[in-house]
């Protein structure tokens, strides 16, 4: 088959768009580092359609040494219209775009004991679903791991609009672990 330039979108299939799409957060976390509300930019293009469609997620980080759990980022596809199409044309808008974002904000205000302190074992779901629950989330699902200084990420979230390939959920499971890369 030749390539020709004209035709990349039909060639590209959905799955090379989709790593694609994921594989430049990386060089966005890069270059915009020090931007206010990067977890939660990062947070939202994981959850829009162009990544896993999501419905809802949840970003936090359980450390343990200052015994608190903390909200970073929320996203909720229906608060979607608070913020440009293209994040990142103008970044350091996001956080003023949001302010009336009722989901992205309950989860940033969130503020809570470490669950490690309690003994709450972050890799069993029973433990992590009355989590979910409390935060708003259907059916949560999860991902956990370790991160630097004793601290663990989490990222909790509803079922994707369209069942994922196995592939797709490590790809999703390591793509998500980006987070912990983004200031808080």
């Amino acid at each position: 088959m030749k390539f020709n330039k004209n035709n990349r979108n039909d060639f590209l299939n959905d799955d090379h768009r989709l790593t694609s799409y994921l594989s430049d957060l990386l060089h966005k976390v890069l270059r915009y580092h020090d931007v206010d509300g990067l977890p939660q930019m990062v947070l939202h293009e994981i959850g829009h359609k162009n990544g896993f469609g999501l419905k809802r997620a949840t970003y936090l980080v359980d450390n343990p040494d200052f015994n608190h759990l903390l909200g970073v980022a929320g996203y909720c596809n229906k608060e979607c219209c608070y913020h440009k199409d293209d994040l990142w044309k103008n970044p350091c808008s996001f956080v003023g775009d949001m302010k009336d974002a009722e989901y992205h904000n309950n989860v940033k205000s969130f503020l809570h004991d470490s669950l490690r302190k309690k003994e709450i074992d972050l890799k069993n779901p029973k433990d992590i679903k009355e989590l979910g629950n409390d935060l708003g989330i259907d059916g949560p699902r999860f991902f956990s791991w370790n991160m630097k200084h004793g601290n663990h990420g989490l990222l909790i979230f509803e079922n994707p609009e369209k069942p994922l390939d196995e592939w797709k959920e490590k790809l999703f499971s390591n793509i998500a672990a980006l987070l912990s890369f983004c200031g808080i």
